[in-house]
């Protein structure tokens, strides 16, 4: 499925973008360390490759990076994409341990401190992946109680930014707020974004959006494209400044992540009243989102609930199976997981005609008049605020714990479908705080239920099966 030709397309565009940029002086990255102009970025992307290429490793050997809403994360990241080293991002909201494990099942040597600016050794032997040009590996949560890595190849990065450029309703140099941390594939819309259009991307650690005066700062970059998931928004409605008034640069909203309600839509209206609204979708496994549409009025008229999600990225198409499932063929299509072999035959498929790989996502969906909407899932993986998470993960996580003998986990959901918490029902002799505890030093802070109930036995259904139905209950009475 890879195409030589548009791979040399991408390395001739970064080339140009990142190497001769044509407005030096015009910020290209504001983080929370520094800003770069396009002219300092240039001479930091050639600096970083340097220092990696001392490493002497052999081609395909991935590098991780390791930081928080740094320019210099952001800037390791365009040097990876520039020199064709396949990088995984990792944030350090992580603990320590889930970045010692991702570095040991992608067999990385090395792993860049962002804050310190310096490579650290890992104690892996370093291995070329199988999957040659490789842009990124982006690791998710898995149902076996590790998570599993996807593989997106530099073709179809290429593909998604010519996409973004022509198809998301940006603005001349756009001005991208990014609050998503670089493990979550949302974070490369504005990456790629800007990219794509020599812009700017405003990175946003998690400690500034939480501080007074983050609004002001966002005012003073003069924002103008607005990308997050729909609960991040939603929770922004209760300030006083999150409005046109305040943010008169701010054009452009593009959700992605999880389900867009109406009333959020209806909000942003009264709010940014000549701000467009976009509503996208797509799983990490195709290469960030697939599908785009702009929410006009028309459609918020529109009966039902749902919005759609919109219609297919060039080179792609969508499938919708007897049962329902979604289908996405195309180059936008993940070259798989790494090193699961039995996962890549349950999830991908190829279609020999057109060179394409398919992925059965597990969303439900349907299409009208062309226009596709997502109707949720047929398995345990859920969204909760904007993180994929495998329910089977924390539950295979639980039971890893000395003291814990059953456990399951229940994702608390409102009306629309979308995830308001997570709650755990064990049978411990642990407590609450101490199986917290235990959870956090494995499993990312978004991971470990809110609520944890601990029970002498758990309740069976009819057929000897735990009753979840009886513990969804339970929890919401609580």
């Amino acid at each position: 499925m890879k195409n030589n030709d548009e791979l040399q397309q991408l390395s001739d565009y970064l080339r140009t973008v990142l190497l001769d940029p044509k407005n030096t002086q015009q910020l290209a990255i504001s983080g929370s360390d520094n800003s770069l102009t396009w002219g300092e970025l240039s001479s930091a992307v050639v600096d970083w490759a340097e220092r990696f290429a001392a490493l002497n490793l052999s081609k395909n050997i991935p590098v991780v990076l390791y930081g928080h809403q740094q320019a210099e994360f952001a800037c390791a990241i365009y040097s990876c994409l520039l020199h064709n080293i396949p990088y995984i991002p990792v944030d350090n909201i992580y603990p320590a341990e889930r970045l010692k494990e991702i570095c040991e099942l992608a067999s990385a040597p090395y792993y860049y401190d962002v804050q310190q600016h310096r490579f650290i050794s890992t104690g892996v032997v370093g291995q070329p992946l199988q999957e040659p040009d490789l842009a990124y590996i982006m690791f998710t949560s898995g149902s076996t109680g590790k998570p599993k890595g996807v593989q997106i190849g530099r073709e179809s990065v290429w593909n998604f930014m010519q996409w973004v450029r022509s198809d998301f309703c940006l603005p001349v140099a756009p001005v991208f707020m990014n609050h998503a941390v670089f493990s979550f594939d949302l974070s490369l819309i504005p990456l790629l974004g800007n990219l794509a259009t020599g812009g700017h991307i405003v990175l946003n650690a998690k400690e500034d959006i939480t501080a007074d005066g983050w609004l002001a700062h966002l005012k003073q970059q003069k924002i103008s494209v607005w990308v997050s998931t729909p609960s991040f928004a939603y929770q922004k409605l209760l300030l006083a400044e999150f409005r046109a008034e305040f943010l008169p640069d701010l054009k452009v909203f593009i959700f992605i992540g999880e389900v867009l309600s109406k009333t959020l839509v209806k909000h942003l209206r009264r709010l940014f009243p000549d701000a467009k609204i976009l509503n996208s979708y797509g799983p990490t496994e195709a290469t960030i989102a697939t599908t785009v549409i702009e929410i006009s009025d028309e459609i918020l008229q529109e009966e039902g609930d749902l919005l759609p999600i919109g219609q297919m990225m060039p080179h792609s198409e969508m499938e919708i199976t007897p049962d329902n499932e979604l289908i996405i063929w195309g180059k936008n299509v993940m070259r798989g997981y790494l090193s699961l072999a039995k996962e890549n035959a349950e999830k991908l498929l190829w279609n020999e005609d057109k060179q394409w790989r398919g992925y059965k996502t597990g969303d439900l969906g349907r299409a009208t008049n062309d226009v596709l909407y997502c109707q949720g899932r047929n398995d345990s993986q859920i969204k909760l605020n904007g993180y994929r998470i495998e329910i089977h993960e924390i539950e295979n996580r639980l039971l890893a714990l000395s003291g814990v003998s059953e456990a399951v986990v229940l994702p608390l959901t409102k009306k629309d479908g979308a995830v308001l918490r997570l709650a755990a029902f064990c049978t411990s002799k642990l407590s609450e705080k101490e199986i917290k505890a235990n959870l956090t030093q494995t499993l990312p802070s978004y991971m470990v239920p809110s609520q944890i109930v601990i029970m002498d036995t758990l309740p069976l259904n009819t057929n000897g099966k735990i009753d979840r139905k009886l513990l969804d209950v339970q929890a919401r009475t609580c």
